[in-house]
């Protein structure tokens, strides 16, 4: 089984290292230095997508939208150009499942078959093969993609037909974009009071109050890392995607377009480019807390002035 990877970020680039390790791949990104750090470590460089497809039974991507893939599919050196009938894409792209399914049924018309495969658990997660991928497709797309995905990680999620891997996703992110903020907001709220931030969030990750965010990331704002590797763009994209199907599939979604909201505020103050740990410093200086040691104090005050 030839199989090839196109999206060599961050996230994508962890993913391709980890199924390196059980297949040999093709890859291809726009970054040439991206693919070039695939390549050292074996894999075969693609010097287009069409190429890439041509070689490849199996295509997996991972791309910032939707809109990406359409993009890399369309055109002469588009990759729907070299796949071939009997081929399998796997997109684990944070995708919008509407477009999902637009580009399932196109591709299906050429004999290709789709299936969506979003991750939750991030780079890092990805690099260990912990990662969760949630998936959707057909009974038979779906098998043929299992023991690709399990080489990356054993936490393999069938959600449903084609699109609903992204529906899930979308899901998940908004839900954990509206932790994040809450917890945020509330360790402002003990730290205004006198409760050192440190040892609140180990009274609240001991009893109800626990989540994800407390758990696993709240402590490394404590000591003012802020950079998770993930964007408030990229993070205000997914949730307005979920805002945008509450409205389209008829769920009120109160606390989850305030969530939107508060991201988008984050974003003026902020910057796009901001990473989504960085919200902190906003709850900082609108509660007159010091949640956020000043380690890198330069660029903390750098952000809170914009």
């Amino acid at each position: 089984m030839n199989i090839g990877y196109i999206g060599l970020g961050a996230m994508g680039s962890a993913l391709a290292t980890r199924l390196q390790q059980a297949h040999p791949l093709r890859v291809f990104d726009l970054q040439p230095d991206a693919v070039q750090r695939l390549v050292a470590t074996g894999a075969r460089a693609c010097g287009s997508a069409c190429e890439l497809g041509t070689h490849s039974d199996v295509v997996l991507v991972c791309l910032p939208t939707s809109s990406h893939v359409r993009a890399l599919l369309d055109g002469p050196d588009g990759l729907a150009a070299g796949l071939r009938p009997g081929s399998l894409l796997i997109d684990q792209t944070t995708g919008d499942p509407a477009v999902t399914r637009e580009l399932a049924a196109a591709l299906a018309a050429r004999g290709v078959a789709l299936v969506d495969a979003p991750v939750s658990g991030g780079a890092a997660g990805a690099r260990a093969g912990t990662i969760s991928i949630m998936v959707g497709g057909s009974d038979e797309a779906c098998a043929r993609a299992m023991p690709v995905l399990q080489a990356i990680s054993p936490n393999v999620l069938r959600a449903g037909e084609v699109g609903a891997g992204h529906v899930m996703k979308l899901v998940n992110n908004v839900l954990s974009a509206a932790q994040r903020l809450a917890s945020m907001e509330a360790l402002s709220l003990a730290a205004k009071n006198g409760i050192d931030p440190q040892r609140a969030c180990q009274i609240l990750v001991a009893g109800g109050a626990r989540n994800a965010f407390l758990e696993k990331s709240m402590p490394a704002v404590l000591q003012g890392d802020l950079a998770p590797g993930f964007t408030l763009a990229l993070m205000h994209k997914d949730v307005r995607l979920a805002c945008d199907l509450g409205a389209s599939s008829g769920v009120p979604l109160f606390y989850d377009n305030l969530t939107r909201e508060m991201l988008q505020m984050s974003i003026s103050e902020l910057g796009a480019q901001a990473q989504v740990n960085e919200p902190a410093l906003m709850f900082d200086r609108l509660a007159g807390t010091r949640v956020v040691p000043p380690v890198n104090s330069s660029t903390h005050a750098a952000r809170s002035a914009r």
